[in-house]
């Protein structure tokens, strides 16, 4: 052995021997730790996407992959022909569409808060949240919007209204610029938040066009049937087989005819049916 090792061998306390077994097991001991609080970050990840796609830097645009993570309080923003996926850490999924701005946990000190849009679409496919655990919050220019778990798109227009609806599950929805509580928006519920409007003011239940047709048509066959049962005001459902207005028991009567305007079935035979019904009784 040279002088070197032998000092080396002398200088090897049982005290350096210890701590440095002590820094190889804490090193051994910290590695898991670290990877489990990498599973567990508030990062999300690009799970995937297409078109452009960007990172906002300082006010300029930097280019992103499939795969790279999304940090706390960096905006996304997203082309005419852009759309992304982002997938958080729970199981949870971000849908993010073209035109659009949004902000992944902005407040970076509360983790309720998930997503800041600003202008576009998105859609969210959120996991039950456990008993107990604050809902996530998704926050607009005019809407702050309430989830603990459900299917939901919110979408922000060039004037800042807010557009909520809901495929499955329920949110809660209060607005962001004026007073007043809480609306609960359920599966196949839509809800607009206008910025000068009063929320209340906006909150009725959503009905598709094609079931007022369907409700107006109803309408309309149902007056139509009531009107032929009726037939004329006297009771006489269809015309007078006589080839005259009024009844064989008046052939040679000396009344006048009854003055323009009122009852009168003396065109029933010509029309070769009931009396009409008056104009706006049958809708078309």
């Amino acid at each position: 052995m040279s002088r070197r090792g032998d000092a080396e061998a002398r200088n090897w306390s049982p005290t350096r021997a210890i701590a440095f077994l002590a820094m190889v097991v804490g090193g051994v001991a910290i590695a898991p730790c670290d990877a489990k609080a990498q599973l567990s970050s508030s990062a999300a990840m690009i799970a995937s996407m297409s078109g452009r796609v960007s990172i906002e830097r300082a006010g300029e645009l930097w280019a992103i992959t499939a795969g790279q993570a999304i940090e706390t309080g960096q905006v996304i923003v997203t082309g005419s022909d852009g759309s992304a996926q982002l997938g958080l850490a729970d199981g949870s999924v971000v849908e993010i569409f073209p035109n659009s701005r949004v902000i992944y946990r902005a407040n970076q000190y509360n983790l309720r808060d998930l997503l800041d849009i600003y202008l576009g679409k998105v859609r969210l496919q959120i996991q039950h949240l456990l008993p107990g655990d604050m809902p996530l919050r998704i926050t607009s220019p005019t809407a702050v919007i309430s989830v603990r778990g459900t299917v939901f798109e919110v979408e922000v227009d060039a004037a800042q209204d807010t557009t909520v609806s809901v495929d499955s599950g329920a949110v809660s929805v209060r607005h962001r610029l004026l007073p007043g509580g809480e609306v609960l928006v359920q599966s196949g519920e839509t809800l607009h938040v206008a910025s000068a409007l009063p929320l209340a003011a906006v909150v009725k239940p959503t009905v598709p066009l094609r079931v007022i047709g369907r409700v107006v048509r109803a309408v309309s066959e149902t007056l139509a049937q009531i009107n032929a049962a009726r037939g004329s005001p006297n009771g006489s459902g269809g015309a007078d087989t006589t080839g005259g207005g009024v009844s064989s028991s008046d052939t040679g009567s000396n009344e006048t005819k009854p003055p323009a305007g009122e009852d009168d079935d003396s065109g029933s035979a010509d029309s070769g049916g009931g009396p009409s019904a008056p104009p706006g009784d049958v809708l078309p």
